[in-house]
């Protein structure tokens, strides 16, 4: 049974990430799809909680910060 942390972290950025996918589709961005793909596969394989955090926020920096 995963932790109230571990269920937080997967759902917002599970969030983020499908946001993501889908705003990188609809402009054409393969960089923003692409973030938006690996911050979903990682709400779903990592089980460590620190580390679900960690990525995520890096990810999350990474799509806000990328300009194209």
């Amino acid at each position: 049974m995963p932790s109230a942390s571990d269920f937080f972290g997967s759902l917002i950025f599970g969030a983020i990430g499908l946001g993501a996918l889908l705003y990188g589709k609809s402009v054409g961005s393969v960089v923003k799809m692409g973030l938006g793909a690996a911050m979903l596969g990682c709400s779903y394989l990592v089980t460590e909680s620190w580390l679900l955090w960690t990525s995520g926020a890096v990810l999350t920096l990474l799509l806000l910060r990328w300009k194209e």
